[in-house]
Order: structure tokens, then sequence, then C-alpha cells
């Protein structure tokens, strides 16, 4: 998007109508466009779209030659770094992107429907790993499926209406009491939104929050609308927020004392809820209220909100066994968020980088799913583990740890983050006080990256706890299973479960259970002496450390957690 000079100049906004601008033509002024060079930033995400169709191109051409029966064993890549000359021949243009709008003709392809939809079941959730061999503790199938099991029989939120703290004073019954907050107060609360969920979660647009929304439920007395409703989630969240960052006067009026932290902003939910059913409507705001039900600056496009509930679905099937919605089956129909204008902020841009940066790659993630713990292809399963591990080829997995470094290398400037030993990001990620939003912007997709990678190689973990009789371990397998074991730790660590509160994590559920999963993967290797020497990395211990800050507190968020800190204890 262009801006005229005069615009440029006062940083005013600009209808970019040609030859003048509406500003320009009302005050008279000489309106100019003058050519700009692409910035730096988009540059990036323009590198990001052109390197993710060069990955798909040589992942595709791998496949093929994986699976053609004609290939023999004497043409396969006899190394890591060789790929057969059918990849460097593909043209990149012609295959499917994740970060481009799709044509018809591509979405045809089974396949790339298969490697980019969200999973069906996801072998790689933490539990499944007492299922090897090698795991004292050992749990049928069935009782595998304790998270879902735990959800489903958790109690309902009760439907509470008393007011906050602050407000229990006022005499007000029912919903009558929201007509009794200050406007100071009001601020506080959307601005409470707005510093912690709304960078993580793109949902609103700010500035229309408060020019439109909030007017309107102002002007109208906090009577049942959609606008009403939204700004009531929003002061939900905005509680949530407050009473996690010290405000306790925000906590529930009628809370018990342990429950105050999660029971935080129920009165203004419970109320939400009640106008919804009152005046929902099929139409974009019904969608923001969802999606802020859900907790989970809507652009010129409303497919934001779509990819929105996307990361937040595929989130949650990681770590449960929930059929999925059909969400993603959409995806090829649906373009990806836009780019950030010239004229957005410093913040919003980074903001809005974070968003495409985080589905690329969990649309990386579901590839890596597909082509290492795809069950459809029974030759490769380990029959007799729940948990499905597989060795997959070396250029595949050499192709694959290719397409995560490019996406690190892609992103903007001011996201990037550098790759340091374990025992340095321990001491730069000691347990303190609550992160800056752009340090938590980048520690949440450094998070991200060390969770792919641990994926990637997580089968090197298991192959060197269960070596075979015949040969002994590879080089290649202890440095991959380094990997996979020091990515995870780090991941935890930039995840913010040491600096933030539980409730204001991007994903709460998701932080804790990938330190579950490597607390299990260090008891195993810590039963081998020998192994234990040489996999797991200098500063390790902070997992120890990480597990008794946080076990208590997130036990009372979810019964998955509670259950899965019994599990441990019977590890150890």
């Amino acid at each position: 998007l262009k801006v005229c000079a005069p615009c440029r100049e006062r940083k005013t906004k600009c209808d970019e109508a040609k030859p003048f601008c509406g500003r320009c033509r009302r005050l008279g002024l000489q309106c100019a466009y003058i050519e700009t060079v692409t910035s730096k930033k988009n540059l990036s995400v323009t590198e990001l779209n052109d390197t993710l169709k060069r990955m798909e191109a040589k992942l595709d051409a791998l496949m093929e030659n994986a699976q053609d029966p004609r290939t023999t064993a004497d043409e396969q890549p006899r190394s890591q770094n060789h790929h057969p000359t059918m990849i460097e021949n593909c043209d990149p243009m012609e295959v499917v992107s994740p970060m481009s709008v799709f044509s018809p003709s591509k979405l045809g392809s089974v396949q790339i429907r298969q490697e980019l939809a969200i999973p069906e079941k996801h072998y790689t959730a933490p539990q499944h790993l007492l299922s090897w061999p090698c795991s004292p503790l050992t749990l049928a199938e069935l009782d595998l499926r304790y998270p879902v099991a735990l959800e489903i029989q958790r109690p309902k939120m009760r439907r509470a209406r008393a007011p906050p703290r602050c407000l229990a004073g006022t005499s007000s019954q029912g919903q009558d009491w929201l007509s009794n907050l200050s406007l100071a107060q009001l601020r506080d609360l959307a601005d409470s939104y707005f510093s912690h969920f709304h960078p993580q979660y793109l949902v609103l647009d700010e500035d229309r929050f408060y020019s439109h929304h909030l007017n309107q439920a102002l002007r109208v007395g906090f009577a049942s609308s959609l606008d009403s409703c939204l700004v009531a989630l929003v002061l939900s969240l905005g509680s949530v927020a407050a009473c996690q960052t010290g405000k306790t006067e925000w906590a529930q009026s009628d809370s018990a004392e342990s429950m105050l932290e999660h029971e935080a902003g129920l009165g203004f939910f419970t109320i939400a809820c009640s106008m919804f059913q009152d005046v929902e409507e099929t139409d974009w705001v019904g969608v923001q209220c969802l999606l802020l039900m859900a907790q989970a600056k809507l652009e010129a496009h409303h497919c934001q909100l779509y990819w929105i509930a996307y990361l937040q679905e595929s989130q949650i099937l990681v770590e449960y066994d929930f059929p999925p919605s059909g969400l993603s089956s959409l995806e090829g129909a649906v373009p990806l968020p836009l780019l950030p204008d010239s004229g957005a902020d410093s913040q919003g841009k980074d903001n809005q980088f974070f968003f495409l940066a985080l589905v690329a790659m969990r649309r990386l993630l579901n590839r890596i799913h597909f082509h290492l713990y795809n069950k459809g292809n029974e030759a490769l399963w380990s029959e007799s583990h729940c948990e499905r591990v597989q060795s997959p080829s070396h250029s595949i997995v050499g192709e694959l740890n290719r397409q995560i470094e490019e996406w690190k290398a892609c992103l903007p400037a001011d996201l990037q983050f550098e790759t340091l030993p374990l025992a340095d990001e321990v001491e730069l990620l000691s347990p303190r006080s609550l992160r800056p939003m752009r340090q938590r912007l980048r520690g949440h997709l450094k998070a991200r990256y060390c969770a792919a990678k641990t994926i990637l190689y997580r089968s090197h973990v298991y192959r060197c706890l269960h070596p075979s009789g015949s040969s002994a371990l590879s080089d290649e397998d202890v440095q991959g299973a380094k990997i996979a074991i020091s990515s995870a730790i780090i991941g935890v660590l930039h995840g913010g479960i040491l600096q933030e509160p539980f409730g204001l994590l991007l994903f709460p559920i998701n932080s804790w259970r990938m330190l579950f999963g490597i607390q299990i993967q260090i008891e195993l290797i810590l039963h081998n002496d020998e192994l234990s020497t040489v996999l797991l990395p200098e500063g390790w211990q902070i997992t120890l450390q990480a597990r008794e800050i946080v076990a208590e507190v997130a036990s009372r968020f979810s019964p998955t957690i509670a259950r899965d800190c019994e599990i441990l204890q019977m590890l150890s």
C-alpha cells in the first residue's frame, strides 16, 4: 500500500486515491506519491513464500522417489546431503506452497491435502512415550487416552454473575453492575487484554474496538447486543491478565481463595455468554465473539479469523484425541492473512509477522507429522507399540531440517533469534519477571522452532534407547538424539513457563506437556548411565526446577496436568 508524501509527512491516514487523495483535495495540498523500495520485512515474507515453495517441491519429489517400486537400492541417495537430479530440476512454482493462495488444480492432489491438513491423530503426544519398550511404566492403549477422558469428565464452569471484588459493594443485580464500571476501569481492563492477549491472538482491531464496539456498548448501557457481548469478553480476558499480574481487585468476588486466579473474569464471561445466546448472528462480529469465548486486529480480510481458529484447533489436537472439525479441509480456499501495510506501527507489524510465522510453522509441523508419523504408511510403523516410531530416510530428515532452518532464516529482523547451547540458554532464561511483549513473541517463535526439531529427531532418541543387538549406535543417531533432547528443553524455556504466569502463556497446556514429554525422555535415559552421559546436555537439570515451579500451579488448570504430574512421580 502507498501513502502520498503529505500524508506520510503528517503521519495521517491516506485513502490512496489518485491523482489526489481525499485529504490533499480537501486541504488544497500538492498530492504526490513517491515510489518506495519494498521494505526489508516484506522481502522476508516474500523469501519465505519462495522458500516454502522450493521446500515442498523437494519433499514431494523425495516421497515419490521413495515410494516408486521401480527404484532400486543402488539408486537411492547415498548421503544426507545428496539429492537426486530430479529434485534439482523441479519447478518450485508448480508446487503448492503453504504461504500462497492455492489454485484449484493443485488442491486436487490427495497427498498435498493430507500433508497440510491437521492430522487426525497425533502419535507425538507425550503420553505415547510410555509405550516405548524401555519404559518401566506400562499403560494400555486405552489408558493412554487419559487426557481426553479427564477433560470430558471435568465439571462444567459455574455460571456466576457476581461482580469482581472492586465492584462487590454496588447494589446493582444481574448484569447491571457493568454500567457501574468507570471509564478508567474499562480502559484498565481493555489495556490488560490488548497488552497480554491481543499480540498473540489477533482477533480484534484495537482502534475499532475503542472507536466503535466500546462506544456502542456504552451508548446502550451494556444492553444485550453483539457489541456489548464483545466488550464483556474483552473485559473478562482483561480480568484474567490483571489477576495474573497482581491486580487482585479484579478477582471474582464470590470465588473461593483457591480459585481466585482460575475464576478471574467469570462474571463478565457469564454475562457475555447470556448476551450471545440472545443476539447471536451469522456475521463477523459473532465470529470474533466465539473466538474470544474460546480464549483464543481483524484486517481487511476476514480470513484471518479462520487462521486463528485453525491454529487453536491444531494446538488442541496435538494433545487431545478429539475428532477434527474438518476446518483444515477449507484451508486451500482461504487466503493467508495480509502482510502489514507500510503505515502500521512497529509493534503492529511485528504482531502480524508473528502471526504469519506461526501459521507457516504450524503447516510445516503438520507436514513433518505426515512424513514421519503418518499412520497410513503401515509398512513403516512399529506394529507392537502405540508410539508409532519409524526410521525415515536420511534425505527426508535432511530436507525437513533444512525447511525448518529456512523458516528461521526468513523471519523479520525484529523476530530473529539466536541458537545457543543449552547451558547458555539456562543462564539467560533463569526464572525472572515478566518479559516484554516483543521478547515474548520472539520466544514463542523459538519455542515452535525447537518443537519442530524435537519431533523431527525423536526417532533418534528411540533408536538410542532401543539399540539393535547386531550393530552399534551410529554417530548420526547420537547426534540426532542430542538435538531432540536439547531442543525440547530450550523450547520449554523460551515458551515462557519460567517467566510468565501460567494463564498468560501462548498455549498453556502445550507448554506444560512439552515439559512433561522431555521429563519422560530424561527419566528413560537416566536408567542407562552410559547414555545419560552422552545424551543429556549440560544444564538439563533446569527441567526439574521448571517442574517444581510450575506443576502445582498448572495442576489447578487441568486434570490432565494433574495426572501428568502423578505419572512423573511414578517414573522418578
